[in-house]
């Protein structure tokens, strides 16, 4: 028999948000750290989820050119104190987001410096040096978190070597244990629902700015159906930290979870926010059919797969109740596209079915990338007049960021093409960081808010923003 645990108390922390001053100040819960919730609850944990942006939305405060919101660290304080946990753990998705992820856990050790603190996510992962230099840290989670984080917490309550668990880091006695075997869920069908109870999803209702902050539906929930991506983009990090494969959960999981968001929530929008919905076409299929006796809009703001939509998946999911893709198309350069980025998508492919799209009233919009080493200022209007020939409603255009992690910043490092003052926690994508003997980081920044405000200049959705955003 298993002795009384000596720690069950678990809060789960998403940090304050900045954002370049320019960008929309989404809405959107932190599946991520919803999903682990759901996972150790399962396993007999108590949570608590605090996403200090989101239920702190309305407080901001301003720094030159960029914005962060949240709530203020009484209110943290408070929280904190209020349920009592043993562990924390913080995410750190972006590394736009480091500063802030080092201010909550100072912010915890002064409140109590006997609550253990985790770190997690794709930051922490591809930066364990760093994590393990910050005395306020005291272990961190690299990779998919579930498995490494139960079997930490029951090493801790009933004993074992912490050095044993596979993507653990953790610096004792000034020696520094790192485990990079990460472990992944095989079959993530066996993974419980995000845990929505423990976010106030009201307040994600009300504020109404989801991932695609223009949506037809007033209760919006996202839905990650898949993990990881088959492509191998050079901008991309996601690839590596899902362990370099795609994993699906099958259609029944997907559409029990949709069943229960209507039921439970009376949602009537979805937006899937993985990459790779349309990857396994029968599986696309089956979801689109079980989505349309259910009568929700829904869209794939993140970006759809286009290598893998055909006339048929358009069909579809016109059928069952889609209103927008966006295409993520990144170059209008077949060369730049298929050398340099590594993107499996052949060019020729996108008008037609944009026509098709356009045909069945489904709206689309646009992911294109400026200033990809390799690339030159001619390509990026290659680009610009590629994503106007096909007639999307609308387009981002983005500076081509050097993010922690992807093989992007490892190229830029190799041939020195960073600007001077380049700094990891400060790569927002309509921000030039990378300067090339083709072009430097300012022609790339000024080329996208051009080549933004030109395309989208009909759209009247964007005027809104100009005025509300702030």
């Amino acid at each position: 028999m298993k002795s009384e645990r000596r720690i069950s108390k678990i809060m789960l922390i998403s940090p304050r948000y900045t954002l370049y001053k320019k960008d929309v100040r989404r809405c959107i819960p932190p599946l991520g750290l919803a999903c682990l919730a759901a996972f150790l609850e399962q396993n007999g944990y108590e949570l608590r989820i605090l996403d200090i942006a989101n239920e702190g939305y309305s407080n901001l405060k301003g720094d030159g050119d960029f914005v962060t919101y949240g709530l203020s660290d009484e209110e943290i304080k408070t929280e904190i104190l209020e349920f009592g946990p043993q562990i924390i753990g913080v995410s750190g998705i972006f590394s736009t987001q480091s500063k802030n992820m080092d201010e909550i856990f100072k912010l915890i050790k002064k409140i109590d410096t006997n609550i253990i603190t985790i770190a997690g996510g794709s930051h922490p992962t591809y930066t364990i040096q760093e994590m393990l230099n910050n005395e306020n840290i005291d272990y961190t989670i690299m990779g998919e978190s579930e498995l490494p984080m139960l079997q930490f917490l029951n090493t801790l309550n009933y004993g074992g070597d912490l050095t044993k668990i596979g993507g653990i880091a953790f610096r004792k006695k000034g020696e520094d244990f790192i485990n990079n075997e990460l472990q992944y869920i095989e079959d993530i069908n066996v993974l419980p629902f995000p845990a929505r109870h423990l976010l106030n999803m009201e307040t994600y209702f009300k504020i109404n700015l989801p991932q695609n902050p223009y949506p037809e539906g007033k209760r919006v929930a996202q839905v990650i159906t898949s993990r990881g991506c088959s492509a191998k983009c050079i901008f991309c990090t996601t690839t590596n930290f899902w362990g370099n494969r795609y994993r699906g959960r099958t259609a029944d999981n997907v559409l029990a979870e949709i069943r229960m968001l209507k039921d439970k929530y009376n949602i009537d929008e979805i937006q899937f926010t993985d990459d790779n919905l349309t990857l396994n076409k029968r599986r696309a299929i089956t979801i689109l059919e079980g989505l349309v006796d259910m009568e929700l809009k829904w869209c794939l703001p993140q970006g759809v797969a286009v290598w893998a939509l055909d006339d048929e998946l358009l069909e579809k999911m016109k059928e069952s109740g889609c209103h927008q893709l966006t295409f993520a198309i990144e170059s209008g350069n077949q060369e730049v596209l298929s050398k340099i980025i590594q993107k499996p998508l052949i060019l020729n492919k996108v008008k037609p079915l944009v026509d098709k799209a356009h045909q069945l009233g489904i709206k689309l919009h646009a992911f294109c990338i400026c200033g990809v080493p390799g690339e030159t200022i001619e390509n990026m209007y290659e680009t610009y007049n590629f994503a106007k020939e096909c007639n999307f409603e609308s387009a981002s255009f983005f500076a081509a960021t050097p993010c922690v992690g992807s093989r992007l910043l490892t190229v830029c490092k190799e041939n020195n093409y960073l600007v001077n003052d380049f700094k990891p926690d400060a790569v927002f994508y309509k921000i030039g960081n990378i300067t090339t003997p083709d072009f430097t980081a300012n022609q790339v920044q000024e080329l996208v808010e051009k080549f933004n405000s030109a395309f989208n200049q009909k759209d009247d959705r964007e005027k809104k923003f100009e005025k509300e955003k702030w």
